[in-house]
């Protein structure tokens, strides 16, 4: 049986900062799961690009399907020149631009056809890892968690600071959605002229606004109990234009902090791994430590960081095409476990 794979990993993050790519080694070592980086890289959407995606929700059905399938092309052009100096690859894992996220509904749709890349690239592809639970009544996220649980085993919470933030807390295996992150402060900083807060120092710049934070904070998601996840477009930008640009990066990072620290276990000792973009948001990573009671907070290397989820996704590639658990009820809410999914051969 054979026991190491080569796979890459795609996710076209909801801070649409561009399309990460990872190309890792997954073996099994007395029985366990463990992964390597041989190369990864982001490759930044063009600005006509950019502006689809931006836009999708609010495009027709049929112009939808339309960038689906361009998407997917432009994807395959940028996986086949990030493999062009790699050896053989086992498999595709990719995560598209998400368009919808209703799982109420009963639909989530991520941009980026998979049968397109995996013509395009020729090799088997696995897309669309949300669906299948959320037929089985779950939320269809988080979704990577079984990777946390898996091959970060060593850490008791892992928290990712993309633009969502979301959480897995290994001793109860639960995970979700704890509020939107990068997302609102990519919003802030594009209305100062910048495309991020580089190190939080625009944040450093602002004031607390009382108001803000607590018409923020009022929302109902906040104090709903897991299993839940957000949509791209959870906070109405409406709302956020009604504070100064400065003010909402430095009120909305006491946000992040405080959600974040509503949802630990209180009183035990543990260790975080906190990934994603916000991970070198120095000034929302000090906040957070000095809000932080008996944990020990990791910010790995900047590869860690930024290409985590991508490393995840290759991996619940790997373990769809094997037909093996990579969705679990207890994160989701779903009747069962599910090996999510869709298989698409070249």
């Amino acid at each position: 049986m054979k026991k190491t794979y080569s796979i890459i990993g795609a996710m076209a993050g909801s801070s649409m900062d561009g399309l990460d790519l990872v190309c890792s080694i997954f073996y099994l070592k007395n029985d366990e799961w463990n992964y390597l980086i041989e190369k990864c890289d982001t490759i930044p959407y063009e600005e006509g690009l950019f502006a689809e995606l931006k836009n999708s929700p609010s495009l027709s059905l049929e112009k939808q399907q339309a960038l689906d399938i361009k998407f997917g092309k432009w994807i395959s052009e940028k996986i086949n020149l990030f493999k062009s100096d790699l050896g053989f690859v086992d498999l595709l894992g990719v995560h598209g631009h998400t368009v919808i996220h209703e799982p109420h509904n009963g639909v989530s749709w991520q941009l980026g056809d998979g049968q397109t890349i995996a013509a395009n690239c020729g090799i088997p592809t696995i897309t669309d890892f949300r669906t299948l639970d959320i037929e089985h009544g779950g939320q269809g996220a988080p979704l990577v968690p079984y990777g946390d649980f898996t091959l970060f085993g060593e850490y008791d919470i892992c928290l990712n600071l993309g633009g969502i933030s979301n959480i897995s807390l290994k001793a109860n295996r639960i995970a979700w959605d704890i509020c939107p992150c990068n997302q609102v402060l990519n919003f802030f900083s594009n209305q100062l002229g910048f495309p991020y807060d580089d190190g939080g120092e625009l944040a450093t710049k602002g004031r607390y606004d009382k108001s803000f934070y607590e018409l923020i904070s009022s929302n109902a998601y906040f104090s709903a109990p897991p299993p839940k996840s957000l949509p791209n477009n959870f906070v109405d930008q409406v709302l956020l234009l009604t504070v100064e640009p400065s003010d909402g990066l430095h009120t909305y990072t006491h946000v992040i902090v405080d959600q974040i620290v509503k949802s630990l276990p209180k009183g035990i000792d543990s260790r975080m791994l906190i990934t994603g973009g916000g991970a070198q948001n120095t000034f929302l990573i000090e906040l957070l430590t000095k809000s932080l009671d008996r944990c020990e907070v990791v910010v790995p290397d900047k590869k860690l960081i930024d290409f985590k989820e991508s490393i995840v996704f290759a991996f619940l590639a790997l373990k769809r095409f094997k037909n093996e658990i990579n969705v679990l009820s207890s994160v989701t809410g779903a009747s069962k476990d599910t090996s999510s999914g869709v298989i698409h051969l070249p």
